[in-house]
């Protein structure tokens, strides 16, 4: 007998079998097929809200009919990020590389007033922006790196 999530992973096969590497990615295929094998191993208990997200993702995805460019639904990829978020919050389990992406754009910021003293220094304040920047970026991928590998450890990673 065939399971729920079973059941879901060939849908989400069947409908995704002729997509290429970025539109997998777009729709976050490894994502959803990463959740339903945790589903069906049962690290993750389903729920009736569980199943539906799930359903709705997967069955609104849209089709594609040879080698014409899938035209994407911005409600269906919001619903997509709605059910990464409502993952996360249930049942603590993030997408992959989620801390990287977040601490490398707010070690932007962070990194400016750190490349003041340099651009002080140099005798050019114009240079701190860029020299600040670059060194955020580090310290925010630094932190990045380490959080994921935190999670990964934590077997938390989707």
């Amino acid at each position: 007998m065939i399971n729920w999530a079973e059941e879901i992973k060939e849908v989400l096969k069947n409908k995704t079998k002729n997509f290429s590497i970025q539109e997998k990615e777009n729709i976050s295929y490894q994502y959803l097929n990463n959740l339903l094998v945790k589903i069906e191993k049962g690290f993750i208990i389903e729920n009736e809200e569980l199943k539906s997200k799930v359903e709705y993702v997967v069955n609104e995805m849209p089709n594609k009919i040879d080698e014409k460019r899938i035209s994407y639904n911005t409600k269906h990829l919001n619903e997509i990020t709605n059910l990464q978020t409502f993952v996360e919050e249930k049942f603590n389990l993030i997408k992959e590389g989620k801390f990287k992406k977040r601490y490398i754009l707010l070690g932007i910021p962070l990194g400016m007033p750190l490349g003041l003293p340099f651009g002080v220094a140099i005798g050019k304040i114009g240079l701190s922006l860029t020299i600040g920047m670059p060194i955020g970026m580090a310290i925010g991928l630094l932190i990045g790196n380490y959080l994921d590998k935190k999670a990964k450890n934590e077997n938390r990673i989707l």
